[in-house]
């Protein structure tokens, strides 16, 4: 049998450098892809970080308008049965509507503000009002759960 090997025959600073723009180009890549929420990220669908930029950034057009949604795309709501600074979505609430956490080295910026929930988790607020995920939106753009019960919202 004849056996080929291949042999790069480029000076090998050549070499380096094309190797260097590859990984550098993937190490780019990869950034991106988290950032957009494509991978990595959170450990929790419910955990975001709205740091990177003001709250416009992560405005998004749904069937009913322009709303407010997680770095992910996820539509988030807020609860008129809560108060400034207060929520008071918890147990079975909670498990249909779940915060959306703040990483615990996030920080408020502009209309986005941190509040503490009684369990000491962190929770993202918009305004000062705590800000939810619903269940039952399945895909980006979902706002299935505006004005349910009346007392759930999406943010425009």
């Amino acid at each position: 049998m004849f056996y080929s090997a291949r042999v790069n025959l480029e000076p090998l600073e050549l070499q380096m450098k094309n190797l260097n723009s590859r990984l550098i180009a993937s190490a780019l890549l990869a950034t991106t892809l988290t950032g957009c929420g494509l991978i990595g990220g959170s450990d929790s669908d419910s955990e975001a970080d709205y740091t990177s930029a003001d709250s416009s950034t992560y405005m998004r057009t749904s069937a009913t308008g322009d709303v407010l949604t997680t770095p992910a795309g996820r539509t988030v709501y807020t609860y008129d049965n809560d108060s400034a600074g207060v929520s008071n979505c918890y147990d079975t609430c909670a498990e249909k509507w779940p915060p959306v956490i703040a990483p615990s080295d996030a920080q408020p910026m502009g209309n986005m503000t941190i509040i503490e929930r009684r369990d000491g988790t962190r929770q993202w607020a918009y305004n000062g009002k705590p800000l939810y995920l619903y269940r039952d939106d399945k895909a980006s753009g979902d706002v299935t759960g505006d004005n349910a019960g009346g007392v759930w919202h999406v943010v425009r």
